[in-house]
């Protein structure tokens, strides 16, 4: 694809290409390449290596802090209806969250250089290689990375 005399190349990292098609981002990002290999992101190893994740990553990690907070709720003197109650309303907030911040956020409009490179970073690459099984959710090693400021928020 060609925008204002940029053409993306395929054969080398996307990331930081993507920003230079500027308005035809949009364009560009939503017609999709079927394929089983995804495409690179980055040229150093480090960070490629942090953009992929297999899918049930996500369960493994997050399952036993699940565990582990309804543990601590029970030791806490929580009945079972509370923490049945917290869990439902736990999973209700986060469907709703994920939903907004996929609707709102993951399909927002970008034209410049660093919110094209930054949405396709996050979801565009989702649109772009729809088939990427290393792409499908988001990499625990960037959700630790957000979970500090979010955990901090939350507890000022």
């Amino acid at each position: 694809m060609v925008a204002q005399g940029f053409t993306v190349d395929l054969n080398k990292p996307l990331v930081f290409q993507v920003g230079n098609l500027g308005e035809d981002y949009q364009e560009w990002v939503h017609q999709p390449i079927v394929s089983k290999e995804g495409p690179r992101f980055f040229a150093s190893d480090f960070w490629e290596f942090l953009t992929r994740t297999v899918w049930w990553a996500v369960p493994v990690i997050w399952l036993p802090v699940v565990c582990y907070c309804i543990f601590t709720s029970a030791k806490m003197g929580h009945t079972t209806t509370d923490i049945l109650l917290m869990l439902g309303l736990g999973i209700f907030v986060w469907t709703l969250m994920e939903y907004t911040l996929h609707r709102f956020l993951f399909h927002i409009k970008t034209k410049s250089y660093w919110a094209n490179t930054a949405h396709y970073l996050i979801h565009g690459c989702h649109h772009k290689h729809p088939m990427d099984g290393l792409r499908l959710v988001f990499p625990p090693a960037a959700t630790a990375v957000l979970l500090f400021p979010v955990s901090d928020l939350l507890f000022l």
